[in-house]
């Protein structure tokens, strides 16, 4: 495996062999049409190899600034666009999966193994793309046997269970993945992959802060405009009503002084 530069020149050289496929149709001679189609063929392969490499070497990168206050988007979004920061959305490794179960299993009606084992087949599926090779099963359990009327109630259910059973860090694995898609597209190799994860729901942003140690001990939280849960501004690294360029750098530097 090599560093992140290599691994970018070989995605882009590779990346060049798999889009002349679309001249592929203008090799009029059988052996070397044969031969193109060999190198093609090897090239998609190698990208999948390459694309597992750099997402490792992100892993091993990584400092999760965990966002929670009802302007977590507005700081997420200025820390990537203006400074290179990796923004993803916490809830959306919940809603990806609650968006592809079945309303029949869930709409108007109580929770039950059957929506459990739906869950948990959409989360191996997730858990193989991201390689999370071993995990805690998801279970039902009388606890979780709730009346669902909408997505959010779902989804609701769904961060209780995932996260009391298998884990928050799976949120962590799910943004590594993320990022690793938009570092190749911008060709990122620095040092440190600085992971914003935003959410304006204060308890997941609590588990996060936990359980995203199991995969760096750089874990940081921020309190990004008004949070319901006062106590959170004790335990962040930055706290502020709105995330100006100033206090975004200000927490940056912070998070940067504070790297393990």
């Amino acid at each position: 495996m090599g560093s992140l530069e290599e691994i970018l020149g070989k995605i882009k050289s590779n990346r060049a062999v798999v889009a002349s496929e679309k001249t592929i149709h203008e090799v009029e001679n059988p052996h070397s049409l044969r031969m193109k189609r060999g190198f093609i063929k090897k090239a998609k392969e190698d990208l999948i190899q390459l694309y597992r490499e750099y997402r490792t070497e992100i892993r091993g990168r990584a400092a999760f600034i965990v966002v929670t206050g009802d302007k977590s988007d507005k700081f997420a979004e200025k820390a990537e666009s203006d400074f290179g920061c990796f923004s993803v959305n916490a809830d959306d490794f919940y809603n990806d999966i609650a968006e592809q179960v079945p309303e029949q299993l869930w709409k108007g009606k109580s929770s039950s193994p059957s929506l459990f084992d739906f869950f948990l087949a959409k989360f191996e599926d997730r858990a193989h793309e991201i390689e999370i090779v071993n995990f805690p099963h998801l279970t039902f359990e009388s606890k979780y046997k709730k009346m669902i009327k909408d997505q959010k109630d779902l989804v609701s259910l769904m961060k209780t269970a995932f996260n009391e059973k298998i884990g928050g860090e799976v949120v962590g694995y799910d943004a590594i993945d993320k990022a690793t898609e938009k570092g190749i597209e911008k060709e990122y190799a620095g040092r440190t992959a600085a992971i914003v994860l935003y959410s304006k729901d204060e308890g997941l942003a609590k588990t996060l802060t936990t359980d995203l140690s199991r995969i760096t001990s750089n874990v940081f939280l921020v309190v990004s405009g008004k949070a319901e849960d006062e106590s959170l501004e004790k335990k962040a690294i930055g706290a502020f009503k709105s995330p100006t360029q100033s206090n975004i750098e200000k927490t940056l530097v912070s998070v940067k002084d504070n790297l393990r």
